[in-house]
């Protein structure tokens, strides 16, 4: 076995809503708001599609995946020979450090990120450098002053996972025109949530900055976090390379047609972005706002010295959220709920002050 595995832990979701109800004797309905889950679910075209398409389940997948990569070429305006599709993002991030990371290298990224990036370079041998964040975002500046010549990759969460901030299209064009041609991955699964007018318009920038390295998915947003299925856009050559460490069959079709029909369904999209926002700007004007790091995503990050006792609290509240390093992840529920967590929470820091 690699000696480095034994440093890894392994993933944990955290307990069901029905195991902490058991455990803690709540006979209340419990919120999960833990995941960053779309809480208002798919477009309702995605169910019709996939009514359609589980008459098919026992063939295989199409290993390509044509029609869904030639869905986002149009949307985007990318060639289709540019998208990767993997299930999740997980696997993307997988399949990109297996391709590019050897033993010995560096991989560059803030120190409270999306933790598999860091994951899969221990898997690779390789050493993790790291800078920290400011006021919840990457701070790119800083991060440059870290790569070298053994840096193989640089991984930037932009709007950061779990912090929910992020950085300009300014800062990034900035540090991508300084870092020279070291492959850089720009995370955006929030993307589709940012109303941020200065966000970065990462397809453009790819026409000047040959090595970044773009995902997308449709867990979060689009609703099919189950499904998993996500993407990355980048050039022809390396997409056509990293095909070759892909699992095959590895996106389902029920995956890969109700991605089809959730990215057609724009207007629903929009739906749903615009009640997130609406929603989100609600925590922002609480009595507790200023516990809160700035967000684009669907999710508030509360800040706390004791993030174990806010969690507490919640839960015996039935709100199910997420306890991190220096304080709690709750993703914005839906409008009937956050009238409870706002007053949930107004309660706590009444208690607290």
């Amino acid at each position: 076995m690699k000696k480095q595995l034994a440093s890894l832990n392994i993933y944990s979701p955290g307990k069901t809503a029905e195991e902490i109800q058991r455990d803690l004797n709540i006979k209340s309905e419990m919120m999960k708001l833990s995941s960053n889950e779309n809480v208002y679910g798919p477009s309702p075209e995605v169910e019709k599609t996939l009514q359609a398409a589980i008459q098919n389940i026992h063939e295989y997948p199409d290993a390509a995946g044509t029609d869904l990569k030639q869905a986002i070429s149009r949307f985007y305006q990318v060639p289709s020979e540019a998208v990767l599709l993997g299930a999740g993002l997980d696997e993307v991030i997988q399949m990109l450090s297996r391709a590019i990371l050897k033993p010995g290298d560096e991989i560059v990224t803030s120190e409270q990120t999306f933790v598999q990036y860091s994951h899969h370079a221990v898997i690779e041998d390789c050493t993790i450098v790291t800078a920290p964040l400011t006021n919840g975002k990457f701070d790119l500046k800083a991060l440059l002053g870290q790569v070298t010549d053994k840096t193989a990759l640089v991984w930037l969460c932009n709007p950061n996972n779990p912090t929910g901030n992020y950085f300009s299209e300014e800062e990034l064009t900035a540090f991508l025109r300084e870092v020279g041609d070291v492959p850089v991955v720009l995370d955006e699964a929030y993307a589709e949530y940012v109303t941020a007018e200065n966000y970065p318009d990462s397809l453009k920038l790819r026409d000047q900055f040959e090595n970044i390295i773009i995902l997308r998915t449709f867990s979060k947003a689009y609703g099919l976090a189950s499904l998993r299925i996500g993407y990355a856009i980048s050039s022809d050559e390396w997409t056509d390379l990293w095909h070759r460490v892909k699992l095959p069959f590895n996106v389902t079709t029920l995956s890969l047609k109700a991605a089809e029909a959730a990215l057609a369904d724009q207007d629903y999209l929009k739906r749903i972005v615009t009640q997130n926002a609406t929603e989100r700007a609600r925590y922002y004007a609480s009595e507790f706002k200023n516990h809160l790091l700035p967000s684009e995503t669907n999710f508030v990050f509360i800040q706390v010295d004791d993030a174990s006792q806010l969690n507490d609290f919640l839960l015996r509240k039935g709100i199910i959220a997420r306890p991190v390093p220096g304080g709690v992840r709750l993703t914005i529920g839906t409008r009937d709920q956050n009238d409870v967590i706002i007053e949930v929470l107004n309660e706590y820091f009444k208690e607290e002050a």
